[in-house]
């Protein structure tokens, strides 16, 4: 009688199973020809979408000290953009048209000379100068020279002496009565026809032309009254 172990090895070998195990790996054979033929086996490949990296972020201390910036808004096509307003603090103009409020004019602080409108009297300071009276009042040194043609020496002046300004040449002279442009002035020790045209800006011939009574120019003396004209009528 037979075994077990017999009747599997009979099973096993029969036509059927061998013809089935032959089938398989035809089929097998076939698969792998036509996989072969057509370029192999297609891998998936990885997604796009891979997941991201972490990168780590800087610490708070390594950005304090970065500027940050912020973008600035770009115009939009077509809108006009308003021109900037006035910087506060900024300097500002003044108005079109507007009149500068004339400086007030040092000498009308000064007492006047007595009927002569524009004269002023100032009275002599310790440390003062002719110079120094003539810059302080913005005036030019000929011209207080020509006011003052009682100074013997120029540059000695004392402490109480009164010094006659003004910013006209003949503020301190009398007019001429009758005559226009003519004023009168009274001869100082030591002066020369000469010297007295130098100082008012004249000329000798202009001089004797209004003083016809001067024979010899250098005959004039202390005291005398002689006519000057005013070169700027």
């Amino acid at each position: 009688m037979a075994t077990t172990a017999d009747r599997a090895s009979q099973r096993t070998l029969t036509p059927a199973v061998v013809g089935a195990a032959a089938f398989v790996v035809i089929c097998a054979l076939i698969s792998i020809a036509f996989v072969a033929a057509r370029g192999g086996l297609a891998l998936p490949l990885a997604s796009p979408s891979a997941p991201v990296v972490a990168v780590a972020s800087p610490s708070p201390a390594a950005t304090a000290n970065e500027p940050t910036a912020s973008p600035s808004a770009a115009p939009s096509p077509g809108i006009p953009t308003s021109p900037p307003g006035p910087t506060p603090g900024g300097p500002t103009q003044p108005p079109t048209g507007a009149t500068p409020t004339p400086k007030p004019d040092p000498l009308a602080a000064l007492p006047g000379c007595p009927g002569h409108p524009g004269c002023y009297v100032y009275t002599v300071r310790r440390g003062d100068t002719l110079g120094r009276i003539a810059d302080r009042y913005d005036l030019p040194y000929p011209l207080v020279l020509a006011l003052n043609p009682e100074l013997v020496d120029p540059s000695i002046i004392v402490i109480g002496q009164p010094i006659y300004l003004a910013r006209d040449l003949f503020a301190r002279l009398d007019p001429c009565p009758k005559r226009d442009a003519c004023y009168l002035y009274v001869v100082q020790p030591g002066d020369r026809l000469s010297t007295i045209a130098g100082r008012y800006g004249l000329t000798m011939t202009a001089i004797l032309e209004l003083n016809p009574s001067i024979v010899d120019p250098n005959t004039i003396y202390s005291g005398q009254v002689i006519r000057l004209p005013d070169p700027t009528p």
